[in-house]
């Protein structure tokens, strides 16, 4: 299976589409935004999705990865505002724009999962590249194991005498070997 594959590409896009839409929606919804219609939550997916199959063709870097991943956590936001009912809070603030600490989450949490992304992009492209150039060598080397001659027993030398061999002692070792003298004697 080769990057190209729609499968493979339709999954990666769909992995891609299901973290933004998941991480945003959790979100708004522990933002104080409301919830989100699943109708909306399909409108979603179907919006990232759509972003993000055509850049699944190949491997893309972070650069990519991350700014597809805000720019999706960015479009899901205003989707889900603009479709969610109006929730009262407690200070009655409006909830229908995008305010700079709102903005500053959005972008830190689509960084982190655009981060995630990322890795698990590199990790499939790997195993991609792994998977290709593994069967090579695996062949080659059964290809050259059969071709090489076993190796033949070593040749038989007959002994020119039936001497021990030479016993290799120190000179200047004393042998204490064994219990120790004054138990024997007693």
């Amino acid at each position: 299976m080769s990057a190209e594959e729609p499968l493979l590409r339709l999954a990666r896009a769909a992995v891609f589409a299901t973290v933004c839409v998941v991480v945003s929606a959790a979100g708004h919804v522990f933002a104080g935004g409301g919830e989100v219609d699943p109708a909306v939550l399909a409108a979603g997916a179907a919006g990232a999705l759509g972003l993000a199959y055509p850049l699944s063709g190949r491997e893309r870097g972070p650069e990519v990865v991350l700014g597809t991943s805000i720019a999706a956590q960015i479009l899901l936001h205003e989707l889900f505002t603009r479709t969610s009912q109006p929730v009262a809070t407690l200070l009655g603030s409006p909830h229908g724009h995008l305010t700079f600490g709102m903005l500053a989450v959005h972008v830190t949490v689509a960084m982190v999962t655009g981060w995630w992304l990322y890795r698990g992009e590199s990790a499939v492209w790997l195993m991609l590249r792994l998977r290709a150039a593994a069967p090579l060598p695996l062949l080659r080397w059964l290809f050259a194991a059969g071709t090489r001659a076993l190796p033949t027993a070593p040749p038989v030398v007959p002994a020119s005498s039936p001497q021990p061999p030479p016993a290799w002692e120190i000179p200047a070792a004393i042998p204490r070997r064994g219990p120790p003298v004054p138990a024997v004697a007693g």
